[in-house]
Protein backbone atom coordinates (compact mmCIF):
# COMPACT_ATOMS: atom_id res chain seq x y z
CA UNK A 1 0.00 0.00 0.00
CA UNK A 2 1.36 3.38 -0.99
CA UNK A 3 2.06 5.95 1.71
CA UNK A 4 -0.34 8.49 0.14
CA UNK A 5 -3.13 5.91 -0.02
CA UNK A 6 -2.59 5.08 3.64
CA UNK A 7 -2.78 8.76 4.55
CA UNK A 8 -6.06 9.14 2.67
CA UNK A 9 -7.55 6.11 4.41
CA UNK A 10 -6.49 7.38 7.83
CA UNK A 11 -7.81 10.86 7.01
CA UNK A 12 -11.21 9.57 5.87
CA UNK A 13 -11.55 7.25 8.87
CA UNK A 14 -10.60 10.13 11.19
CA UNK A 15 -13.19 12.39 9.54
CA UNK A 16 -15.84 9.69 9.93
CA UNK A 17 -14.94 9.29 13.62
CA UNK A 18 -15.17 13.05 14.22
CA UNK A 19 -18.59 13.12 12.51
CA UNK A 20 -19.83 10.16 14.55
CA UNK A 21 -18.67 11.63 17.85
CA UNK A 22 -20.15 15.03 16.94
CA UNK A 23 -23.48 13.38 16.15
CA UNK A 24 -23.42 11.52 19.45
CA UNK A 25 -22.72 14.75 21.35
CA UNK A 26 -25.51 16.55 19.43
CA UNK A 27 -27.94 13.73 20.22
CA UNK A 28 -27.03 13.77 23.91
CA UNK A 29 -27.42 17.56 24.06
CA UNK A 30 -30.88 17.33 22.45
CA UNK A 31 -31.83 14.56 24.86
CA UNK A 32 -30.82 16.71 27.85
CA UNK A 33 -32.75 19.69 26.45
CA UNK A 34 -35.86 17.57 25.88
CA UNK A 35 -35.65 16.19 29.42
CA UNK A 36 -35.27 19.72 30.79
CA UNK A 37 -38.37 20.89 28.91
CA UNK A 38 -40.35 17.87 30.10
CA UNK A 39 -39.13 18.45 33.65
CA UNK A 40 -40.22 22.11 33.53
CA UNK A 41 -43.62 21.13 32.13
CA UNK A 42 -44.14 18.50 34.84
CA UNK A 43 -43.23 20.97 37.58
CA UNK A 44 -45.58 23.64 36.22
CA UNK A 45 -48.36 21.05 35.90
CA UNK A 46 -47.75 20.05 39.51
CA UNK A 47 -47.89 23.69 40.70
CA UNK A 48 -51.09 24.38 38.74
CA UNK A 49 -52.66 21.20 40.09
CA UNK A 50 -51.77 22.24 43.63
CA UNK A 51 -53.31 25.68 43.03
CA UNK A 52 -56.46 24.11 41.57
CA UNK A 53 -56.83 21.72 44.50
CA UNK A 54 -56.38 24.53 47.02
CA UNK A 55 -59.10 26.53 45.29
CA UNK A 56 -61.48 23.59 45.14
CA UNK A 57 -60.80 22.76 48.77
CA UNK A 58 -61.63 26.33 49.78
CA UNK A 59 -64.96 26.10 47.92
CA UNK A 60 -65.78 22.76 49.51
CA UNK A 61 -64.93 24.10 52.96
CA UNK A 62 -67.22 27.12 52.39
CA UNK A 63 -70.16 24.87 51.51
CA UNK A 64 -69.44 22.57 54.41
CA UNK A 65 -69.45 25.54 56.76
CA UNK A 66 -72.83 26.68 55.47
CA UNK A 67 -74.29 23.18 55.69
CA UNK A 68 -73.60 23.21 59.40
CA UNK A 69 -76.17 26.00 59.86
CA UNK A 70 -79.38 24.92 61.51
CA UNK A 71 -82.01 24.13 58.90
CA UNK A 72 -84.64 24.86 61.55
CA UNK A 73 -83.34 28.42 61.95
CA UNK A 74 -83.43 29.00 58.20
CA UNK A 75 -86.93 27.56 58.02
CA UNK A 76 -88.15 29.70 60.91
CA UNK A 77 -86.68 32.82 59.29
CA UNK A 78 -88.45 32.15 56.01
CA UNK A 79 -91.67 31.26 57.81
CA UNK A 80 -91.60 34.46 59.86
CA UNK A 81 -91.24 36.49 56.69
CA UNK A 82 -94.15 34.73 55.12
CA UNK A 83 -96.31 35.07 58.25
CA UNK A 84 -95.59 38.77 58.21
CA UNK A 85 -96.88 38.91 54.64
CA UNK A 86 -100.07 37.04 55.27
CA UNK A 87 -100.92 38.38 58.79
CA UNK A 88 -103.17 41.27 57.67
CA UNK A 89 -105.43 39.05 55.61
CA UNK A 90 -104.60 35.49 56.66
CA UNK A 91 -104.83 34.53 53.02
CA UNK A 92 -103.21 31.49 51.42
CA UNK A 93 -101.55 31.92 48.02
CA UNK A 94 -102.65 29.30 45.55
CA UNK A 95 -100.13 26.92 43.95
CA UNK A 96 -100.36 28.79 40.58
CA UNK A 97 -97.00 30.63 40.60
CA UNK A 98 -95.09 32.48 37.88
CA UNK A 99 -91.32 33.15 37.97
CA UNK A 100 -89.50 36.00 36.26
CA UNK A 101 -85.92 37.34 36.31
CA UNK A 102 -85.59 41.12 36.57
CA UNK A 103 -81.89 42.03 36.52
CA UNK A 104 -80.39 40.82 39.79
CA UNK A 105 -83.85 40.16 41.26
CA UNK A 106 -85.87 36.96 41.09
CA UNK A 107 -89.67 37.52 41.33
CA UNK A 108 -92.34 34.96 42.23
CA UNK A 109 -95.87 36.13 41.21
CA UNK A 110 -98.56 34.12 43.04
CA UNK A 111 -102.29 34.28 42.11
CA UNK A 112 -104.96 33.57 44.76
CA UNK A 113 -107.79 31.78 42.96
CA UNK A 114 -110.10 31.88 45.97
CA UNK A 115 -110.10 35.55 46.82
CA UNK A 116 -108.51 36.95 43.68
CA UNK A 117 -105.47 38.29 45.54
CA UNK A 118 -102.01 38.68 44.00
CA UNK A 119 -98.66 38.38 45.84
CA UNK A 120 -95.14 39.15 44.59
CA UNK A 121 -92.18 37.66 46.46
CA UNK A 122 -88.91 39.30 45.36
CA UNK A 123 -85.46 37.86 46.23
CA UNK A 124 -82.58 40.29 45.76
CA UNK A 125 -78.97 39.23 46.61
CA UNK A 126 -80.09 37.13 49.52
CA UNK A 127 -82.57 39.70 50.87
CA UNK A 128 -86.31 39.02 50.53
CA UNK A 129 -88.54 42.04 49.78
CA UNK A 130 -92.25 41.27 49.63
CA UNK A 131 -95.03 43.15 47.91
CA UNK A 132 -98.59 41.92 48.40
CA UNK A 133 -101.51 43.06 46.22
CA UNK A 134 -104.98 41.58 46.77
CA UNK A 135 -108.59 41.77 45.71
CA UNK A 136 -111.06 40.78 48.46
CA UNK A 137 -114.15 38.77 48.03
CA UNK A 138 -116.58 39.90 50.73
CA UNK A 139 -117.93 36.44 51.12
CA UNK A 140 -116.37 34.56 54.03
CA UNK A 141 -114.68 31.31 53.14
CA UNK A 142 -116.51 28.01 53.56
CA UNK A 143 -115.18 25.31 55.87
CA UNK A 144 -113.92 23.26 52.93
CA UNK A 145 -112.22 26.30 51.53
CA UNK A 146 -110.56 27.01 54.86
CA UNK A 147 -109.24 23.42 54.99
CA UNK A 148 -107.92 23.70 51.48
CA UNK A 149 -106.37 27.06 52.35
CA UNK A 150 -104.57 25.63 55.38
CA UNK A 151 -103.13 22.79 53.30
CA UNK A 152 -101.91 25.21 50.68
CA UNK A 153 -100.43 27.42 53.36
CA UNK A 154 -98.38 24.56 54.76
CA UNK A 155 -97.15 23.52 51.28
CA UNK A 156 -96.14 27.06 50.41
CA UNK A 157 -94.45 27.48 53.77
CA UNK A 158 -92.30 24.44 53.07
CA UNK A 159 -91.39 25.65 49.59
CA UNK A 160 -90.55 29.14 50.74
CA UNK A 161 -88.40 27.81 53.57
CA UNK A 162 -86.40 25.62 51.16
CA UNK A 163 -86.04 28.39 48.58
CA UNK A 164 -84.97 30.85 51.22
CA UNK A 165 -82.44 28.37 52.60
CA UNK A 166 -80.93 27.60 49.19
CA UNK A 167 -80.69 31.23 48.10
CA UNK A 168 -79.21 32.38 51.35
CA UNK A 169 -76.61 29.59 51.08
CA UNK A 170 -75.84 30.44 47.47
CA UNK A 171 -75.51 34.16 48.01
CA UNK A 172 -73.34 33.71 51.05
CA UNK A 173 -70.98 31.30 49.21
CA UNK A 174 -70.85 33.58 46.16
CA UNK A 175 -70.16 36.52 48.44
CA UNK A 176 -67.31 34.63 50.08
CA UNK A 177 -65.79 33.45 46.80
CA UNK A 178 -66.29 36.61 44.79
CA UNK A 179 -65.42 39.23 47.25
CA UNK A 180 -63.36 37.53 49.90
CA UNK A 181 -61.05 39.97 51.58
CA UNK A 182 -59.53 37.43 53.96
CA UNK A 183 -55.75 37.64 54.34
CA UNK A 184 -53.88 35.07 52.30
CA UNK A 185 -52.36 33.64 55.48
CA UNK A 186 -55.90 32.70 56.65
CA UNK A 187 -56.67 30.99 53.35
CA UNK A 188 -53.51 28.85 53.20
CA UNK A 189 -52.35 26.04 55.45
CA UNK A 190 -48.55 25.65 55.00
CA UNK A 191 -48.60 21.99 55.99
CA UNK A 192 -51.45 21.21 53.62
CA UNK A 193 -49.66 23.12 50.83
CA UNK A 194 -46.42 21.22 51.48
CA UNK A 195 -48.24 17.88 51.49
CA UNK A 196 -50.03 18.62 48.20
CA UNK A 197 -46.84 19.83 46.53
CA UNK A 198 -44.84 16.78 47.60
CA UNK A 199 -47.61 14.43 46.45
CA UNK A 200 -47.91 16.04 43.01
CA UNK A 201 -44.15 16.10 42.40
CA UNK A 202 -43.76 12.49 43.54
CA UNK A 203 -46.57 11.37 41.24
CA UNK A 204 -44.55 12.83 38.37
CA UNK A 205 -41.38 11.02 39.51
CA UNK A 206 -39.65 14.19 40.65
CA UNK A 207 -38.02 13.01 43.86
CA UNK A 208 -35.22 15.51 44.47
CA UNK A 209 -34.77 18.25 47.05
CA UNK A 210 -36.59 21.49 46.33
CA UNK A 211 -37.16 24.94 47.81
CA UNK A 212 -40.41 26.84 47.47
CA UNK A 213 -42.27 29.86 48.77
CA UNK A 214 -45.53 31.81 48.42
CA UNK A 215 -44.81 35.22 46.94
CA UNK A 216 -47.09 38.28 46.98
CA UNK A 217 -46.18 40.49 44.03
CA UNK A 218 -47.99 43.57 45.29
CA UNK A 219 -46.22 43.51 48.64
CA UNK A 220 -43.00 42.16 47.08
CA UNK A 221 -42.48 39.73 49.89
CA UNK A 222 -42.78 36.01 50.66
CA UNK A 223 -45.61 34.85 52.89
CA UNK A 224 -44.15 31.33 53.25
CA UNK A 225 -40.56 30.27 52.57
CA UNK A 226 -38.79 26.95 53.09
CA UNK A 227 -35.78 26.85 55.34
CA UNK A 228 -32.40 27.91 53.88
CA UNK A 229 -34.06 29.24 50.72
CA UNK A 230 -32.78 32.28 48.87
CA UNK A 231 -35.69 34.75 48.36
CA UNK A 232 -34.07 36.47 45.37
CA UNK A 233 -33.47 33.17 43.54
CA UNK A 234 -37.03 32.00 44.19
CA UNK A 235 -38.48 35.35 43.10
CA UNK A 236 -36.62 35.09 39.78
CA UNK A 237 -37.47 31.42 39.22
CA UNK A 238 -39.31 30.50 36.02
CA UNK A 239 -41.22 27.77 37.84
CA UNK A 240 -44.22 29.69 39.22
CA UNK A 241 -48.00 29.31 39.38
CA UNK A 242 -50.77 31.65 40.56
CA UNK A 243 -52.70 30.81 43.72
CA UNK A 244 -56.49 31.22 43.66
CA UNK A 245 -56.42 32.40 40.03
CA UNK A 246 -60.26 32.46 39.79
CA UNK A 247 -60.77 35.16 42.40
CA UNK A 248 -62.94 37.65 40.54
CA UNK A 249 -61.38 40.65 42.18
CA UNK A 250 -57.84 39.53 41.47
CA UNK A 251 -55.11 37.87 43.47
CA UNK A 252 -51.40 38.52 43.04
CA UNK A 253 -50.11 35.58 45.10
CA UNK A 254 -47.85 33.00 43.46
CA UNK A 255 -46.12 29.80 44.48
CA UNK A 256 -42.51 29.63 43.26
CA UNK A 257 -40.23 26.60 43.38
CA UNK A 258 -36.55 25.95 42.77
CA UNK A 259 -34.50 22.73 42.47
CA UNK A 260 -30.85 23.16 43.55
CA UNK A 261 -29.81 19.80 42.08
CA UNK A 262 -31.87 19.99 38.89
CA UNK A 263 -28.83 19.54 36.63
CA UNK A 264 -27.74 16.40 38.43
CA UNK A 265 -31.29 15.02 38.33
CA UNK A 266 -31.56 15.60 34.58
CA UNK A 267 -28.11 14.09 33.97
CA UNK A 268 -29.15 11.06 36.01
CA UNK A 269 -32.14 10.62 33.72
CA UNK A 270 -29.89 10.34 30.66
CA UNK A 271 -26.93 8.71 32.38
CA UNK A 272 -27.67 5.24 31.01
CA UNK A 273 -28.00 6.58 27.47
CA UNK A 274 -24.82 8.65 27.85
CA UNK A 275 -22.91 5.70 29.30
CA UNK A 276 -24.03 3.38 26.51
CA UNK A 277 -23.18 6.01 23.90
CA UNK A 278 -19.80 6.66 25.53
CA UNK A 279 -18.96 2.96 25.65
CA UNK A 280 -19.90 2.54 21.99
CA UNK A 281 -17.79 5.57 21.04
CA UNK A 282 -14.84 4.19 23.00
CA UNK A 283 -15.24 0.80 21.33
CA UNK A 284 -15.33 2.46 17.92
CA UNK A 285 -12.31 4.59 18.81
CA UNK A 286 -10.45 1.50 19.97
CA UNK A 287 -11.33 -0.34 16.78
CA UNK A 288 -10.33 2.70 14.74
CA UNK A 289 -7.00 3.01 16.56
CA UNK A 290 -6.38 -0.71 16.38
CA UNK A 291 -7.18 -0.74 12.68
CA UNK A 292 -4.79 2.15 11.99
CA UNK A 293 -2.13 0.51 14.13
CA UNK A 294 -2.61 -2.78 12.31
CA UNK A 295 -2.41 -1.10 8.91
CA UNK A 296 0.78 0.75 9.88
CA UNK A 297 2.30 -2.39 11.40
CA UNK A 298 1.38 -4.44 8.36
CA UNK A 299 2.94 -1.83 6.12
CA UNK A 300 6.04 -1.75 8.28
CA UNK A 301 6.13 -5.54 8.43
CA UNK A 302 5.80 -5.69 4.68
CA UNK A 303 8.75 -3.36 4.33
CA UNK A 304 10.79 -5.38 6.81
CA UNK A 305 9.95 -8.59 5.01
CA UNK A 306 11.07 -7.07 1.76
CA UNK A 307 14.33 -6.05 3.42
CA UNK A 308 14.62 -9.52 4.91
CA UNK A 309 14.14 -11.15 1.52
CA UNK A 310 16.71 -8.83 -0.03
CA UNK A 311 19.20 -9.50 2.77
CA UNK A 312 18.58 -13.21 2.74
CA UNK A 313 18.96 -13.31 -1.03
CA UNK A 314 22.24 -11.46 -0.71
CA UNK A 315 23.46 -13.64 2.16
CA UNK A 316 22.57 -16.83 0.30
CA UNK A 317 23.79 -15.62 -3.05
CA UNK A 318 27.29 -14.83 -1.76
CA UNK A 319 28.20 -18.39 -0.63
CA UNK A 320 26.47 -19.87 -3.66
CA UNK A 321 28.53 -17.64 -5.96
CA UNK A 322 31.70 -18.50 -4.07
CA UNK A 323 30.96 -22.25 -4.29
CA UNK A 324 30.19 -21.89 -8.00
CA UNK A 325 33.52 -20.18 -8.63
CA UNK A 326 35.40 -22.79 -6.62
CA UNK A 327 33.70 -25.62 -8.47
CA UNK A 328 34.48 -23.96 -11.78
CA UNK A 329 38.14 -23.59 -10.75
CA UNK A 330 38.32 -27.20 -9.70
CA UNK A 331 37.07 -28.25 -13.11
CA UNK A 332 40.24 -26.77 -14.63
CA UNK A 333 42.76 -29.56 -15.28
CA UNK A 334 45.66 -27.41 -14.25
CA UNK A 335 44.08 -26.57 -10.89
CA UNK A 336 43.37 -30.22 -10.34
CA UNK A 337 47.10 -31.00 -10.42
CA UNK A 338 48.16 -27.93 -8.39
CA UNK A 339 48.21 -27.16 -4.67
CA UNK A 340 45.23 -24.79 -5.11
CA UNK A 341 42.87 -27.76 -5.20
CA UNK A 342 42.88 -28.15 -1.42
CA UNK A 343 42.33 -24.42 -0.95
CA UNK A 344 39.25 -24.39 -3.17
CA UNK A 345 37.87 -27.48 -1.47
CA UNK A 346 38.30 -25.69 1.89
CA UNK A 347 36.49 -22.63 0.50
CA UNK A 348 33.61 -24.79 -0.71
CA UNK A 349 33.33 -26.40 2.71
CA UNK A 350 33.36 -23.06 4.56
CA UNK A 351 30.79 -21.46 2.27
CA UNK A 352 28.60 -24.52 2.46
CA UNK A 353 28.77 -24.33 6.24
CA UNK A 354 27.94 -20.64 6.13
CA UNK A 355 25.00 -21.35 3.84
CA UNK A 356 23.74 -24.00 6.23
CA UNK A 357 24.01 -21.60 9.19
CA UNK A 358 21.94 -18.97 7.39
CA UNK A 359 19.25 -21.50 6.54
CA UNK A 360 19.34 -22.82 10.10
CA UNK A 361 18.75 -19.34 11.50
CA UNK A 362 15.63 -18.88 9.41
CA UNK A 363 14.35 -22.34 10.35
CA UNK A 364 15.06 -21.74 14.03
CA UNK A 365 13.21 -18.45 14.21
CA UNK A 366 10.25 -20.00 12.36
CA UNK A 367 10.18 -22.93 14.80
CA UNK A 368 10.46 -20.62 17.81
CA UNK A 369 7.70 -18.41 16.45
CA UNK A 370 5.44 -21.48 16.29
CA UNK A 371 6.64 -22.63 19.72
CA UNK A 372 7.72 -25.75 17.87
CA UNK A 373 11.01 -26.40 19.63
CA UNK A 374 12.23 -28.39 22.61
CA UNK A 375 14.92 -27.23 25.02
CA UNK A 376 17.46 -29.88 25.85
CA UNK A 377 18.05 -28.67 29.36
CA UNK A 378 21.16 -29.65 31.28
CA UNK A 379 23.11 -28.11 34.13
CA UNK A 380 25.24 -25.35 32.61
CA UNK A 381 28.00 -23.14 33.97
CA UNK A 382 27.40 -19.63 32.70
CA UNK A 383 31.11 -18.80 33.13
CA UNK A 384 31.93 -21.50 30.58
CA UNK A 385 29.15 -20.35 28.24
CA UNK A 386 30.46 -16.77 28.37
CA UNK A 387 34.06 -17.90 27.72
CA UNK A 388 33.10 -20.14 24.79
CA UNK A 389 31.03 -17.38 23.18
CA UNK A 390 33.83 -14.82 23.66
CA UNK A 391 36.37 -17.22 22.11
CA UNK A 392 34.04 -17.73 19.12
CA UNK A 393 33.79 -14.01 18.34
CA UNK A 394 37.26 -12.97 19.48
CA UNK A 395 38.90 -13.50 16.07
CA UNK A 396 36.47 -11.11 14.33
CA UNK A 397 37.01 -8.49 17.04
CA UNK A 398 40.79 -8.84 16.81
CA UNK A 399 40.69 -8.35 13.06
CA UNK A 400 39.19 -4.89 13.66
CA UNK A 401 41.68 -4.04 16.40
CA UNK A 402 39.11 -4.34 19.16
CA UNK A 403 38.91 -6.19 22.45
CA UNK A 404 36.50 -8.04 24.72
CA UNK A 405 36.60 -7.30 28.48
CA UNK A 406 35.37 -10.25 30.51
CA UNK A 407 34.33 -9.32 34.08
CA UNK A 408 33.06 -12.07 36.35
CA UNK A 409 31.57 -10.93 39.63
CA UNK A 410 29.21 -13.84 40.10
CA UNK A 411 29.22 -16.13 43.12
CA UNK A 412 26.89 -18.68 41.56
CA UNK A 413 26.68 -19.52 37.88
CA UNK A 414 24.79 -22.82 37.45
CA UNK A 415 21.56 -22.66 35.46
CA UNK A 416 19.35 -25.26 33.85
CA UNK A 417 19.21 -24.65 30.11
CA UNK A 418 19.93 -25.66 26.54
CA UNK A 419 23.66 -25.31 25.85
CA UNK A 420 23.36 -24.60 22.12
CA UNK A 421 20.72 -21.87 22.52
CA UNK A 422 22.47 -20.22 25.50
CA UNK A 423 25.75 -19.95 23.60
CA UNK A 424 23.89 -18.69 20.51
CA UNK A 425 22.19 -15.81 22.35
CA UNK A 426 25.53 -14.65 23.82
CA UNK A 427 27.22 -14.92 20.39
CA UNK A 428 24.34 -12.96 18.80
CA UNK A 429 24.73 -10.11 21.29
CA UNK A 430 28.54 -10.07 20.96
CA UNK A 431 28.24 -10.15 17.16
CA UNK A 432 25.86 -7.16 17.19
CA UNK A 433 28.23 -5.25 19.50
CA UNK A 434 31.01 -5.89 17.04
CA UNK A 435 29.03 -5.04 13.87
CA UNK A 436 27.50 -1.81 15.23
CA UNK A 437 30.80 -0.38 16.47
CA UNK A 438 32.09 2.00 13.76
CA UNK A 439 35.63 2.01 15.19
CA UNK A 440 37.67 -0.65 16.99
CA UNK A 441 35.13 -2.53 19.13
CA UNK A 442 35.36 -2.18 22.91
CA UNK A 443 33.00 -4.78 24.33
CA UNK A 444 32.45 -5.56 28.01
CA UNK A 445 31.00 -8.93 28.99
CA UNK A 446 30.04 -8.82 32.64
CA UNK A 447 28.52 -11.45 34.97
CA UNK A 448 26.91 -11.14 38.40
CA UNK A 449 24.50 -13.11 40.59
CA UNK A 450 22.36 -13.05 43.70
CA UNK A 451 20.60 -15.80 45.61
CA UNK A 452 18.04 -16.46 42.87
CA UNK A 453 19.27 -15.15 39.52
CA UNK A 454 22.29 -14.91 37.28
CA UNK A 455 22.88 -11.55 35.54
CA UNK A 456 24.70 -11.16 32.26
CA UNK A 457 25.35 -7.89 30.42
CA UNK A 458 26.99 -7.07 27.08
CA UNK A 459 27.97 -3.43 26.62
CA UNK A 460 29.53 -1.69 23.60
CA UNK A 461 30.53 1.81 22.55
CA UNK A 462 28.90 1.67 19.15
CA UNK A 463 26.35 3.83 17.32
CA UNK A 464 23.62 3.37 19.93
CA UNK A 465 19.87 3.68 19.40
CA UNK A 466 17.03 6.14 19.89
CA UNK A 467 14.17 5.35 22.26
CA UNK A 468 11.83 4.64 19.37
CA UNK A 469 14.31 2.18 17.92
CA UNK A 470 14.71 0.46 21.28
CA UNK A 471 10.98 -0.30 21.28
CA UNK A 472 11.25 -2.18 17.97
CA UNK A 473 14.54 -4.06 18.14
CA UNK A 474 12.99 -7.30 19.42
CA UNK A 475 10.52 -7.45 16.53
CA UNK A 476 11.17 -9.87 13.72
CA UNK A 477 12.89 -8.48 10.60
CA UNK A 478 13.56 -5.13 12.29
CA UNK A 479 17.04 -3.73 11.70
CA UNK A 480 18.45 -0.58 13.25
CA UNK A 481 19.46 1.93 10.57
CA UNK A 482 23.25 1.91 10.35
CA UNK A 483 23.88 5.35 8.82
CA UNK A 484 27.32 5.33 7.21
CA UNK A 485 27.93 1.68 8.06
CA UNK A 486 27.31 -0.41 4.96
CA UNK A 487 28.93 -3.68 6.02
CA UNK A 488 26.34 -4.66 8.64
CA UNK A 489 24.77 -7.87 7.43
CA UNK A 490 21.90 -9.88 8.84
CA UNK A 491 18.22 -10.78 8.56
CA UNK A 492 16.83 -8.81 11.51
CA UNK A 493 16.07 -12.06 13.33
CA UNK A 494 18.88 -12.17 15.89
CA UNK A 495 17.38 -10.15 18.73
CA UNK A 496 13.94 -11.66 18.21
CA UNK A 497 15.60 -15.05 18.60
CA UNK A 498 17.48 -13.93 21.73
CA UNK A 499 14.29 -12.67 23.40
CA UNK A 500 12.39 -15.89 22.61
CA UNK A 501 15.16 -18.12 24.01
CA UNK A 502 15.61 -16.03 27.17
CA UNK A 503 11.84 -16.10 27.79
CA UNK A 504 11.78 -19.87 27.20
CA UNK A 505 14.38 -20.23 29.98
CA UNK A 506 12.22 -18.18 32.38
CA UNK A 507 14.39 -15.07 32.14
CA UNK A 508 14.15 -11.53 30.79
CA UNK A 509 16.20 -9.16 28.64
CA UNK A 510 16.40 -5.35 28.74
CA UNK A 511 18.22 -2.75 26.68
CA UNK A 512 19.63 0.60 27.66
CA UNK A 513 21.07 2.67 24.84
CA UNK A 514 21.99 6.22 23.95
CA UNK A 515 22.47 7.40 20.40
CA UNK A 516 26.15 7.86 19.59
CA UNK A 517 27.38 6.38 22.90
CA UNK A 518 26.59 2.69 22.65
CA UNK A 519 24.18 0.07 23.98
CA UNK A 520 23.91 -2.28 26.93
CA UNK A 521 21.89 -5.51 26.90
CA UNK A 522 21.09 -7.08 30.29
CA UNK A 523 19.90 -10.67 30.70
CA UNK A 524 18.47 -12.21 33.84
CA UNK A 525 18.25 -16.01 34.12
CA UNK A 526 17.04 -18.03 37.11
CA UNK A 527 19.69 -20.12 38.87
CA UNK A 528 19.27 -23.86 39.15
CA UNK A 529 17.37 -24.91 42.27
CA UNK A 530 20.28 -26.70 43.86
CA UNK A 531 22.42 -23.62 43.17
CA UNK A 532 19.95 -21.01 44.38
Amino acid sequence: MKRMTLKWIIGLMGLAMIGLISFQLYWIDNLISANEERFQKDVLDALNTVSDKLEKQETINAFKKLNHLSRAQVYDTALDKYQALRTPYRRTPPPQTEFTQQGSQQVFIIEDSIYGATMEVVFSMGRMDNYFFQKFNPKPPHEEELLERNLRIRALEDKLAKVSHRYEQTFEVVNKLMGSQQPLANRLNPYHLDSLLEKELTSRRIDIEYEYGVFQSRLKQFLFLTENSEPHELASSELKASLFPNDLFGNDSQIAIKFPDKRGFLMKKVWSAMTTSGVLVLVILFCFGYSIRTIVRQKKLSEMKNDFINNMTHELKTPISTVSLAVEALSDSEIERSDLREKYIHVIGEENKRLGEQVEKVLQIAAIDRNDFNLKETMLSMREMMQNAADHILMQVDQRGGRINLIDGSQKDLIKGDEMHIINIIINLLDNANKYSPEAPNITLKADSDDDNFYLSIQDRGIGMTRDQQKCIFEKFYRVPTGDLHNVKGFGLGLAYVQKIVAAHGGSIDVNSELGKGSKFSIKLPLAKNEA
